[in-house]
């Protein structure tokens, strides 16, 4: 068997996962140029393109993709040896979820599931994808799925609906659905979430001025700075909601399909602090309901299975 240049395909692994040469040289502790030369010494030894080139960074080639899902499983499931046999070093937990699910839900409940666990070394990646590989190699995944896609196999999270949220000051001045007209509504770019409101509930938002964003956790953060009005997912914005960051000054919640899929582990897989973290998302998870019925705010049960 021919020897594997490990050193590159390291580099190629970390680069597949950041999307981005220079993410990927920081957490190897290597340059850009480093990176960039073992990628494309890559290259040229199998003679196809692993990356496409683009203004919005790395995009993986068919063949890229291909060998970025066996470097991901195969250099995992060696570290995962590495530490197991060595028996040195804090245990790791990576968890790959979307941005915003990552910093509205996850983030402010984190300290609940690290307490009592000091040693443990927690790695959290944005980003919402198959992550086919990522889960094949121990990682806890999490995917977001609009409403009408088909989804993956997995427990459900929570199924979201969408209900007006603003900072209480701004509040003040509103009592009911006409009076958005009359205010700043805040956009996430890449979704109709305003349109689906405006269709199921009738309300007119002529003359509305407007302010949009192309990440969704803006949204909520520009609404919490009495920006604007935004459309707020009740499981995202609950926690600023019990923390008076946020009210919704009127109704309805208007349900869109869309939902948060834990697809990685499956119940009874994984090691240790894998498992403990599935259990403890799906306990976060159904608590949300008395939590959120407090607000008047809908809540979908779980789900099982994957």
């Amino acid at each position: 068997m021919p020897r594997l240049p490990f050193t590159a395909l390291a580099a190629f692994e970390a680069a597949s996962r950041h999307g981005s040469m220079t993410r990927a040289a920081d957490e190897l502790g290597l340059t850009h140029g480093a990176v960039s030369r073992q990628v494309g010494d890559l290259e040229k030894r199998l003679k196809v393109r692993l990356f496409e080139r683009t203004p919005q960074g790395l995009l993986l080639t068919d063949a890229g993709r291909d060998l970025a899902q066996a470097c991901t499983a195969g250099l995992g499931r060696v570290q995962e040896s590495w530490d197991r046999i060595a028996g040195q070093g804090p245990e790791r937990l990576r968890v790959a979820a979307p941005r915003t699910w990552a910093a509205l839900w996850l983030v402010p409940r984190l300290g609940r599931f690290l307490d009592g666990r000091p040693d443990l070394r927690l790695d959290i990646e944005g980003g919402n994808t198959d992550r086919a590989s990522e889960a094949e190699a121990g990682w806890a995944v999490i995917r977001y799925v609009r409403g009408g896609d088909p989804g993956p196999e997995g427990a459900l999270l929570s199924e979201e609906s969408l209900v007006p949220v603003c900072a209480p000051s701004l509040a003040e001045h509103l009592s009911g659905p006409p009076d958005l007209s009359r205010h700043t509504l805040l956009h996430y770019q890449a979704s109709p979430d305003w349109s689906l409101w405006r269709a199921a509930t009738g309300t007119s938002l002529d003359g509305a001025r407007g302010l949009s964003f192309s990440e969704s956790v803006m949204v909520i953060q520009a609404a919490m700075a009495g920006q604007g009005i935004a459309l707020g997912r009740p499981s995202l914005v609950l926690e600023a909601l019990e923390a008076g960051r946020l009210v919704v000054p009127f109704g309805p919640a208007v349900p869109c399909g869309d939902r948060y899929v834990l697809t990685a582990p499956a119940e009874g897989r994984g090691r240790g602090a894998l498992r403990a973290f599935r259990v403890w998302l799906l306990a976060e998870a159904a608590a949300d309901r008395a939590r959120l019925e407090r607000f008047g705010l809908p809540f979908t049960g779980l789900g099982t299975g994957g």
